[in-house]
């Protein structure tokens, strides 16, 4: 890989990402989830999945292949949710518009000497119909088994995951609510580039912070329809990276505090 020039950089994003946002607000939020009379360990669960399904995810290998390195894209992809469903069919609306959650957003990932690399994904404000969405995340790691010339790609890295999510409903209930999540995480990777197809493997572990907030009623068991809860557990994620020339396809299976989430990646490394 070589340097790529900055015209290349903006016209690629400018291209790949409004694909990244038409794949997430169509797929993603076509019909809102209705909440009603949650409980503690209802926001608790939804709060964990949301955060799982907002986390930062290059769906890259940690590999460090040359002295520098740029590569921009989009990642895009869906996360099981079965607690919203769970919760949507109790607020009287269709649980099954919410047995999946969806992520997009345009990527960037960069590596310089010494087999460091950073990452950062961006989904700027996107409002469908009563629902807006937005994400920002970022990623730091270092790549040992590049740094020492070890036969396979040994990385160690950390992210940080910020995400806002919006709906406002009339039925069951008149309210505007509000969740905001705050995840980090971190991880230790394997990879090992096999001709065009690079495997990897990543373990660690993942905090997150959310608040949720309501102007109506929702909440059944506090009067200041606002609460704040942590969620945390184990990261694992198998995936795989395809290099065709400077096309780049990824994809990857996660588990994130028990959550399920499956992710794909359209690039151009240089």
């Amino acid at each position: 890989m070589g340097r790529a020039n900055l015209p290349i950089k903006e016209n690629l994003m400018k291209t790949l990402l409004p694909l990244a946002l038409a794949f997430l607000t169509s797929a993603a939020f076509a019909a809102g989830p209705q909440f009603n009379n949650l409980s503690k360990s209802d926001v608790e669960n939804i709060s964990k999945e949301f955060s799982a399904n907002f986390s930062h995810t290059g769906v890259s290998a940690p590999e460090t292949d040359g002295l520098w390195g740029i590569e921009v894209g989009v990642v895009g992809g869906k996360t099981a949710s079965p607690n919203l469903k769970d919760v949507v069919n109790a607020s009287g609306g269709n649980g099954s518009d919410a047995s999946s959650l969806y992520h997009a957003g345009a990527m960037a990932r960069v590596h310089i000497p010494g087999d460091l690399f950073a990452e950062i994904n961006l989904l700027p404000t996107q409002t469908l119909s009563d629902i807006s969405v937005k994400n920002t995340s970022y990623e730091i790691g270092w790549n040992a088994g590049g740094f020492f010339n070890l036969p396979i790609d040994i990385a160690i890295a950390a992210n940080m995951a910020n995400s806002n999510f919006s709906i406002k409903q009339t039925s069951p209930v008149a309210s505007t609510t509000t969740l905001d999540s705050s995840t980090r995480m971190y991880w230790i990777g394997l990879s090992k580039t096999l001709f065009i197809f690079t495997p990897y493997v990543k373990l660690g572990s993942v905090s997150a912070n959310s608040d949720l907030k309501a102007t109506g009623s929702i909440l059944g068991y506090t009067a200041s329809q606002q609460e704040s809860v942590t969620n945390s557990g184990s990261y694992l994620a198998f995936g795989a990276n395809i290099t065709l020339g400077f096309l780049k396809l990824g994809a990857e299976m996660s588990k994130i505090m028990g959550v399920s989430r499956t992710s794909g990646k359209l690039s151009f490394d240089f």
